[in-house]
Parts: structure tokens; C-alpha cells; sequence
């Protein structure tokens, strides 16, 4: 699946409001592209608006204001911790900043409406599947060891 399978329009550019979480602001989880279009594949899993920023290449799903601040404990919690996975919050989220929305703001679809750790255990799993794959393709030619 690549960006061309969400459909992208002049008017997703641009929202006519700009999603709020709780407190008026919204934070966001960012994630690798791999790791962001698989969990967006992802049945079962509710997300807020979701943008993606080719200038790094992530996807970057809108979350409740404060929710960033949350993350490591989190992650430490659903016993992700101490493991690279490239998953990051980012507090303070201006989402007039989103260069192209996969899924836009609308009623139904706000940030707040976010179950935060099921969107956090998904997205710690898709990463861990994303840096397994790119080892994969890394050492694809490669024997592997035995002892």
C-alpha cells in the first residue's frame, strides 16, 4: 500500500476547522511511513485525523492534547519499553502544519474520540513489524549462522 491508495484532494489539504483535543490543542504520535500506512491497514483500530509530512517521511495521527507527555509510561506499560521502535509523541500539534491529510478532520473524527492505548499498543506493534522487515531486507542475502 502506498500513499496513492488514500485518496488526497485540494480540500484535505486544508481543514475548515482544525481537530481539538481536550484542552483545545491536540498532540501527535509519529511513526515511520511503513510502520503509519500498516496501522492505518489495521481493522478495529479507531484514529483521530491522520497526516503525512513528506518533508520527514512520517505519518503523524492526531491524539488528545497531553497524550505525547504520556507515551514513554505508556509504552512502559504495555511492556514496550526500553525498545527502539521509531514511535514518538509530539506535544502542541498545529495542524494547519499537516502538508497532506491520509484522513482528514471531520465529525466522528476527532482526536479526543481517540482510544489512545489501543492507538498506542497498534502503533508500538507496526513499528516493531517495520524495523523487523527492514532487517529482513537488510540482511536478505546474508547466510544465517548456525552453531
Amino acid at each position: 500500500m502506498s500513499f496513492s491508495d488514500f485518496s488526497v484532494s485540494g480540500r484535505d489539504r486544508t481543514p475548515l476547522r482544525p481537530p481539538r483535543g481536550r484542552g483545545g490543542g491536540c498532540d501527535v504520535l509519529v511513526l515511520d511511513a511503513d510502520a503509519g500506512l500498516a496501522l492505518l491497514r489495521r481493522p478495529g483500530v479507531r484514529t483521530g485525523p491522520v497526516a503525512y509530512d513528506g518533508e520527514s517521511g512520517c505519518v503523524q495521527f492526531l491524539v488528545p492534547e497531553g497524550s505525547a507527555e504520556e507515551l514513554p509510561g505508556l509504552l512502559q506499560w504495555l511492556e514496550w519499553g526500553g525498545i527502539e521502535l521509531g514511535l514518538t509523541g509530539r506535544a502542541a500539534y498545529d495542524p494547519r502544519e499537516a502538508a497532506v491529510w491520509l484522513r482528514p478532520p471531520e465529525p466522528g473524527r476527532e482526536a479526543d474520540r481517540v482510544d489512545l492505548v489501543r492507538l498506542v499498543s497498534a502503533a508500538a506493534t507496526e513499528c516493531h513489524r517495520a524495523r523487523l522487515r527492514s532487517a529482513a531486507r537488510k540482511y536478505r542475502g546474508q547466510p544465517l549462522a548456525f552453531s
